[in-house]
């Protein structure tokens, strides 16, 4: 088992979390656009890439346990990439550079999903808000529990 083994898992994650961040981008846009197609669309490409992400990081688990094992590491129960660089990081020698390189990338595609996930979820409360308010002008007050309920 070859740290390359490892390196390709890691790049294939990384094209994965690329092509997420598009897909909420794009959501993002047909929320604002008011554009249900595009929506559902960006919706449904976001959960084949989350497969293909879940597959992926189990693909990378495994890769880490094989490698830390022909190592003779002892990662614990943490067979995280961190561990297995930290204890390892004599025996991967000219990969290192590139297995920093691509944890760094992975952590900042990681941190622009979290933010467009916040975004995504703010604009999602803001619609539903105004579409609690509009539906309140035209019922009534007499009928906001029917209201609260279906919002």
């Amino acid at each position: 088992m070859s740290t390359k083994l490892l390196l390709a898992s890691l790049k294939t994650q990384e094209a994965n979390l690329s092509l997420l961040i598009d897909a909420l981008d794009m959501q993002k846009q047909a929320i604002i656009k008011n554009d249900y197609t595009t929506l559902e669309s960006a919706i449904g490409k976001e959960q084949k890439i989350l497969r293909d992400v879940e597959r992926e990081e189990t693909a990378r688990i495994k890769v880490v346990k094989e490698l830390a094992n022909n190592l003779n590491l002892n990662l614990g129960d943490a067979n995280t990439l961190e561990n297995l660089i930290s204890q390892g990081s004599k025996h991967f020698g000219n990969d290192l550079k590139e297995l920093h390189t691509i944890r760094t990338s992975l952590r900042d595609k990681v941190k622009r999903i979290k933010s467009t996930n916040t975004q995504l979820k703010d604009v999602i409360d803001f619609s539903r808000n105004m579409i609690k308010e509009t539906m309140m002008i035209l019922v009534g007050p007499n009928k906001r529990a029917i209201v609260n309920k279906r919002v």
